[in-house]
């Protein structure tokens, strides 16, 4: 029997199509109306992060990475645009991950019904039917793949459905591409393809695409540089499902699918680490991507070396570590940074010998013959009594000051003083311009660590027994060698350096600048020769601390300053190793280097500088009758000395007037000991070593004497012969307590006269 069909038979479900209609008109308003209430809530993409969340890269001056500083979470990471990710990428991911993606408003409905069907049949929760969107909504709260509840896929919905409503596809797309988990600290597949392709992805054959794409399945299972048999497996399904879709056809899936995938070490970038370091510690929550420091890396790179090569070969003598610093003039970039002889040095090459304080020596020495030049206290020419040591009253006893070479040098000019480094016409300057001028003065040039007042440094500062770093040091002589100006030091590129102030005068700073290039001026100390005996015209002066435990040498020209500090950092006293044979080999190899690079420019003499003629003998300016004259350099409108007569009366008033000789006057007798005197009280100084803290006594014999004979404490020590009234000296190893000191005067052997005195060791 047949079936009539009529249009009379559909006439009863016209009310049942008539209900449908208006259910599936309210469900699409209803949709409609929720879609556009969305709105209403906040993007939470806008919420912004706490930290930053990319590779920072640190640069030198020329854009070659010195290190990769990861983010807070401690991942490798870097943003790409959408269109810069190759398209063969873009298609494996979305075949990867969600084949609906362009069509679904962040959840798959179809992927749910699937995922439902799935859950059900397993009895338990496998497929989570998580979209792109979803991931990203994962990923950019920073929670990590966890246990698939129905709370947690709830919370993913939801801020996939805000995501979705307030950015686009190709923008929800980019953020996964760049957050997607790919293992080994990589985040984003411009990251992972850096760093296991050696490409970037902008540029991938299909079967590297699919690669990358396979990985945040399983980020985890890619540890060897090899590639894991999961992610090429799931490379394979997703290469399948490209050619399904049509993407690939059968011989380029073939060839896809065969490719072989060959990873790379990824490029660890840690150079220049001292330097670095001090920028990491200061990058703020959000750094820019690339930070272009001042560095020269292969300047950096050539000093590294030389530092290596010279603790190399002074490793015997207690010199282990060594740090220099080079600082443009007179831009104030820093150059170079090196921080120790090896930074991976497990026991202590992460130390910054750059940055922590030690004791100078001698080289603050200049800044306290500027002072005084500005003061108008000195000149160049003025001259110095370097006789027997002058005994200064401290706390302890007294503070009697040596040269170095434990000899005197009577008169000399200041310019001798200075550039010969003496020790005693420092101090007696120091003690002229007082202790707390000199210590301010320090301060103002940015030796910040000299936080002691004047009474504990005393008349020592002329000496370096305050503690200063070697980056502030060297900024201190950038100042020197700049006319006086002192800014801060810049690490950044294209940053201008703070100005700090006019400390020294042009005429001070180009006067010492002059005395600590003349070589003839420092052969009274140093001899001729050696390392600072340079071809070209450097500035330079070195320091040694206390028991050789600290060795310096800073140099300048016009255009870059250099400082080397050597030594250790147990401060442990070195054998012998002084400013000149230990830091001073190190900056002349360094200065060599620079020299080729930026060879000196011409002098260029400051207006309120002239240069006068003196006599050669008594460094007065010039007189008509003075037979021999050489030039010398003075400050404008200050004191500059009487004019020089040139007779015998002149000559014993610039002795008289020397700096220091009135200290050194004693007690004339026709016999005896000139010093020590009776009573003096001397102090051991607990950071030299014994053998280096002698005393020197002086005796002047009559003109019958033949010979000197020497007792301490009754016990015969010395015998010299003499002649005539020349003053004799010996030394005396001190040693703590009363002691008593006497001397004979012998003629053919018999007792012509005795003289004693006695002093005391604390």
């Amino acid at each position: 029997m047949g079936y009539l069909f009529s249009f009379k038979n559909l006439s009863g479900l016209k009310p049942l199509v008539k209900k449908s209609g208006l259910v599936l008109l309210a469900s699409i308003v209803t949709l409609a109306l929720f879609w556009l209430s969305l709105g209403l809530f906040p993007d939470p993409l806008a919420e912004g992060e706490g930290q930053w969340n990319y590779t920072v890269s640190i640069t030198d001056r020329g854009g070659r990475v010195l290190r990769q500083i990861l983010p807070p979470p401690m991942n490798r990471r870097e943003n790409l645009a959408l269109s810069q990710f190759d398209p063969h990428l873009i298609a494996s991911v979305i075949a990867a991950e969600d084949k609906r993606f362009w069509y679904h408003f962040g959840i798959d409905p179809l992927a749910v019904l699937r995922a439902i069907k799935i859950n059900v049949t397993s009895s338990r929760i496998i497929s989570g039917a998580s979209t792109i969107t979803m991931q990203t909504a994962r990923l950019t709260q920073g929670l990590t793949p966890g246990p698939k509840t129905f709370g947690r896929k709830l919370k993913e919905a939801w801020r996939a459905l805000l995501i979705e409503r307030h950015h686009t596809k190709k923008e929800i797309l980019a953020l996964y591409l760049n957050l997607a988990p790919a293992g080994r600290l990589n985040v984003g597949l411009q990251a992972a393809s850096k760093n296991y392709l050696g490409k970037s992805s902008s540029s991938l054959s299909p079967g590297e695409a699919a690669f990358l794409a396979a990985l945040p399945a399983s980020p985890g299972s890619l540890k060897a540089l090899k590639p894991p048999l999961k992610a090429l497996q799931r490379r394979a399904v997703i290469i399948n499902r490209l050619h399904k879709q049509g993407y690939l056809d059968s011989a380029a899936a073939r060839r896809a699918t065969d490719e072989p995938i060959v990873l790379v070490e990824p490029e660890s970038f840690f150079r220049a680490s001292h330097f670095v370091d001090r920028l990491v510690n200061s990058l703020g929550s959000r750094p820019p991507k690339t930070i272009v420091t001042t560095l020269d890396l292969d300047l950096q790179e050539k000093i590294e070396r030389l530092v290596k090569t010279a603790v190399e070969k002074n490793l015997d003598r207690g010199l282990d570590q060594a740090a220099a610093v080079v600082i443009s003039i007179p831009e104030r970039e820093i150059l170079a940074y090196v921080g120790s002889a090896d930074f991976f040095n497990p026991i202590d090459g992460q130390i910054d010998g750059a940055k922590i304080a030690r004791q100078p020596g001698s080289a603050l020495k200049p800044f306290i013959y500027g002072l005084a030049l500005d003061k108008g206290l000195i000149t160049a020419a003025s001259l110095f009594y370097d006789g027997s040591p002058v005994s200064y009253p401290i706390a302890q006893g007294y503070y009697r000051p040596q040269n170095y070479s434990k000899l005197n040098y009577g008169l000399i000019s200041a310019r001798v003083a200075l550039a010969s480094s003496l020790n005693i016409p420092a101090v007696n300057l120091t003690a002229l311009l007082g202790p707390r001028s000199v210590l301010k003065r320090l301060r103002e040039l940015g030796l910040s660590s000299l936080t002691r007042d004047e009474d504990y440094y005393g008349l020592g500062l002329a000496l370096g027994n305050g503690e200063v770093s070697l980056i502030n040091l060297t900024s201190a002589y950038a100042a020197l060698a700049d006319g006086g100006k002192l800014y801060q030091p810049i690490y950044l590129l294209g940053q201008k350096p703070k100005f700090i102030g006019q400390i020294m005068s042009q005429g001070s700073s180009f006067i010492i600048s002059d005395i600590l290039a003349d070589d003839l001026a420092r052969a009274t100390g140093f001899g001729l020769g050696g390392p600072l005996a340079t071809p070209y015209r450097v500035s330079v002066k070195t320091g040694t601390s206390t028991d050789f435990r600290d060795n310096w040498c800073l140099g300048f020209t016009d255009g870059f300053v250099v400082g080397v500090w050597t030594g250790n950092f147990k401060s442990k006293p070195m054998n012998g190793v002084s400013g000149v044979t230990g830091a001073g080999q190190l900056w002349r190899s360094i200065t060599d280097l620079l020299v080729e690079r930026r060879p000196p420019g011409k002098i260029i003499i400051p207006p309120l500088v002239e240069s006068r003629s003196v006599c050669a003998a008594t460094l007065l300016i010039a007189g008509d009758k003075c037979p021999n004259l050489k030039i010398e350099y003075f400050i404008k409108n200050l004191p500059q000395g009487p004019q020089c007569a040139h007779n015998e009366e002149s000559f014993l008033l610039a002795n008289h007037s020397a700096v220091g000789q009135r200290g050194a006057q004693r007690e004339k007798k026709s016999f005896g000991f000139i010093s020590p005197q009776k009573g003096e009280v001397f102090a051991f100084d607990p950071g030299l070593a014994p053998s280096f803290q002698k005393i020197r006594a002086v005796v002047r014999p009559e003109p019958n004497m033949e010979e000197l004979v020497f007792y301490l404490n009754g016990q015969e020590i010395k015998r010299i012969k003499v002649s005539g009234t020349k003053t004799t000296s010996i030394s005396l190893a001190l040693q703590k307590g009363r002691q008593n000191l006497s001397v004979k005067g012998l003629n053919q052997g018999l007792q012509v006269k005795l003289d004693e005195t006695s002093f005391l060791v604390r």
